[in-house]
């Protein structure tokens, strides 16, 4: 209690455990990187002085920061690792563009310290953080700066005031909630209801307000008007925590355009380290596939060529991410003029929704049989992945017809990159009802991990072996 509660070793410990703590352990890994592999003391200084700039340049430039964040503690370890990346590129430029002689072995011993300095770091952060989020709320209003109040009571504004007194980097004391509707004695977490909204002026006065949290549930919004137009008359920030919808499968975070800020749901992931892994394993994996199976390639064309009359490709419109279109490379499979006895066959197809399939379809040829029964007809798909507009992984991209028979809740499955294999490929393919196709997909989407991707990849070889579920 004694080293959360004094006001100077609370806030030594937040500066200590904010960026001064990453910045120096980049300093160590740099002079750990630099003895190992005897860099002169010279350099040495230089890269020191040019990491530090390197990192002041990164957090100064990581946009305006929230009115109740001046500390920023390090506790998002998937944050950390993308910072670090950038400042270790950053840093890797200055030492090609400076001709400082740093080997690789230097610059890999400089970002393994890093790295797991920094997540050490972030631990620790942590650790620290939960220690000085033990205070009450009176002794904290006493050892803060900034002061708020809360305009409302319900979930929205307890989650609010939870985040506030558990973040103590934001160096922030709730003096109490405002409520429309709630009278009389109430607290939360020991901060008082302290009154009305309409006596938002008076209680700013007297009680040195920096900044007024809105966070009502909707149907009280209409009426913060008045809040927000005192406040700004009052020169107090006002700080609106919104939940304007109620998302299902969206998550929600901020963004900008200009000075415009937003909002954005989307139900995609969005871990960016994740996608970049996988964007860069798609590109490397279609590449060295195709230098791989291209004996496979060959022979594949040649059949295709002295068993019937056509191109040996065959390239198709397909709808892409956000129904974008693109041509998707196969090789052909049917006889020259498929497409136009398709409508003469509609009574045999054996597949719901708009799909159309045929188990013993008659425009299919001899070789292309064999090349759909093994799905070697959809190899040259590798090279829409190395191009970017598929990905090793992800749902079957359809063609635009059946997108415009579509129910509005499978055009979610164009909400990624469309795949050369996914969970339908997997689990029985043609023999798979349309709308559980669909919620395949969807739970694809929903559940998508690196880890996924890989199983999906390893059960995709004994499917394709097998034939499972193949026209």
């Amino acid at each position: 209690m004694f080293l959360s509660g004094n006001r100077y070793i609370r806030k030594g410990l937040l500066i200590l455990f904010g960026q001064s703590c990453g910045h120096l352990t980049a300093s160590a890994s740099v002079l750990t990187a630099s003895f190992a592999t005897g860099i002169t003391a010279l350099i040495t200084a230089e890269m020191l002085v040019t990491m530090a700039l390197i990192r002041f340049l990164y957090c100064a430039t990581r946009g305006p920061r929230p009115v109740m964040t001046f500390y920023r503690f390090r506790r998002d370890k998937s944050r950390v690792a993308l910072d670090e990346l950038k400042i270790s590129i950053a840093f890797a430029a200055a030492c090609f563009l400076l001709r400082w002689p740093v080997s690789v072995t230097g610059f890999g011993i400089f970002v393994a310290v890093n790295a797991a300095g920094q997540l050490v770091v972030s631990h620790l952060s942590r650790l620290v953080s939960a220690r000085l989020s033990r205070v009450d709320g009176e002794k904290l209003s006493q050892i803060c700066c900034r002061r708020i109040i809360i305009v409302g009571t319900g979930a929205l504004a307890r989650k609010t005031a939870d985040e506030i007194l558990d973040s103590p980097e934001t160096d922030t004391s709730v003096a109490g909630f405002l409520d429309f509707n709630r009278k009389g004695l109430w607290r939360y977490r020991d901060i008082p209801l302290i009154g009305h909204p309409r006596e938002t002026g008076v209680i700013i006065a007297n009680c040195q307000v920096d900044a007024i949290v809105i966070a009502v549930e909707p149907e009280d919004l209409p009426q913060t008007r008045s809040v927000f137009e005192v406040a700004e008359t009052m020169g107090v920030a006002v700080c609106f925590v919104p939940e304007v919808f109620e998302s299902k499968v969206t998550r929600v975070r901020t963004e900008s355009i200009g000075r415009r800020s937003l909002l954005v749901y989307r139900a995609v992931p969005e871990n960016e380290i994740l996608l970049s892994v996988k964007s860069l394993v798609d590109r490397i994996g279609a590449l060295c596939g195709l230098i791989v199976i291209s004996p496979v390639l060959f022979l594949t064309a040649l059949a295709i060529k002295l068993d019937s009359r056509g191109p040996v490709f065959f390239k198709q419109t397909r709808s892409g991410l956000n129904g974008k279109p693109f041509k998707l490379y196969k090789f052909r499979t049917m006889c020259q003029g498929a497409d136009r006895k398709k409508n003469e066959l509609a009574a045999l197809n054996e597949m719901s929704g708009p799909v159309f399939k045929i188990r013993n379809d008659p425009r299919v040829t001899r070789v292309g049989r064999l090349l759909r029964k093994t799905s070697l007809d959809e190899l040259p798909q590798l090279i829409n992945v190395l191009k970017g507009e598929m990905s090793l992984v992800g749902p079957r991209p359809p063609l635009p017809t059946e997108v415009a028979e579509y129910a509005p809740w499978q055009h979610r499955k164009l909400s990624v990159k469309p795949g050369v294999t996914c969970t339908w490929q997997v689990s029985g393919r043609n023999n798979i009802d349309f709308e559980d196709w669909m919620r395949l997909d969807l739970e694809y989407i929903d559940n998508w991990s690196l880890w996924e991707d890989t199983k999906i990849i390893a059960k995709t070889i004994p499917a394709v072996i097998k034939g499972s579920g193949a026209s």
